[in-house]
């Protein structure tokens, strides 16, 4: 099964960075207004990048903030409508895969270990200010893979973005390919190792790899990322649709956007 994964951040031509959680307060007008796609220019991306029709809508849901389409998802698999593991095309101008968060350590070193089916019930964490945390906009999608919800992952990043804000630690044998402006493929795959402590960011070859080498490792997922606009190229063959506002990531001026997206979808 495939999903729609898609932030309405992508629709802007400049992107919010270094915004906390926590921020309640929309992205100012004068600064971010004028940057978001018309209404004419998101239509064309919907209809011909991703092949949807409003003749042919997809079942799907919107959402305030991004890690919400974690809580759509298992909310389906547990109606027994989304089978796992399924394919995932996040279409947004951040990986929400990790980076700049501690939750990777946690994942690491102590999640993994759970069994599989026990994994979404121990989400929580301690943060580098010694406070709980929990599955969040910025890493609700590494999760999902340490769940073994995800087997492929597509990242249509936002073109005006860095388009590498993901771990090295997240890919397989810690090793990564470059992007430049042509799709790229990489793989993810999460590794523990209870015998010993997670490399540093500055740890050497002969460190990570003796890591490596009695790691437990997790299923590959191929994550392709691709770059560019005129490289996202669907054929509509999708079974839901997540939107997340991201409301401190947008200016309130982007929300005609749902409206948009309503009319291509049938709002479960």
């Amino acid at each position: 099964m495939k999903i729609i994964d898609l932030d309405m951040d992508y629709f802007m031509e400049y992107i919010a960075t270094g915004i906390v959680e926590s921020r309640e307060e929309r992205l100012a007008e004068e600064r971010y207004g004028d940057c978001v796609w018309s209404e004419q220019r998101i239509r064309k991306f919907l209809e011909d990048n991703l092949g949807i029709s409003k003749k042919r809508k997809i079942k799907g849901r919107i959402v305030t903030g991004h890690n919400e389409a974690l809580f759509f998802w298992r909310e389906l698999i547990k109606k027994e409508s989304l089978q796992t593991p399924f394919e995932v095309v996040h279409i947004d101008s951040h990986a929400d895969l990790g980076f700049g968060y501690l939750s990777y350590t946690y994942i690491s070193d102590s999640l993994l270990q759970y069994p599989v089916d026990e994994r979404c019930m121990h989400t929580k964490y301690v943060d580098c200010f010694g406070k709980m945390n929990d599955e969040g906009i910025g890493n609700y999608l590494l999760y999902a893979i340490a769940f073994r919800w995800i087997n492929k992952l597509t990242y249509c990043a936002n073109p005006n973005g860095n388009k590498n804000d993901y771990m090295w630690e997240t890919l397989k044998d810690f090793e990564e390919r470059l992007i430049w402006d042509t799709p790229v493929e990489n793989i993810i795959q999460l590794v523990c190792n209870p015998g010993l402590a997670f490399p540093s960011y500055d740890a050497d070859e002969q460190e990570k790899q003796e890591y490596l080498k009695t790691a437990i490792k997790e299923p590959k997922v191929p994550l392709l990322i691709i770059p560019s606009i005129q490289d996202v190229k669907y054929e509509g063959d999708f079974d839901f649709v997540v939107l997340a506002q991201s409301p401190n990531y947008t200016p309130a001026s982007a929300d005609f956007i749902m409206n948009i997206v309503r009319e291509y979808i049938v709002e479960i």
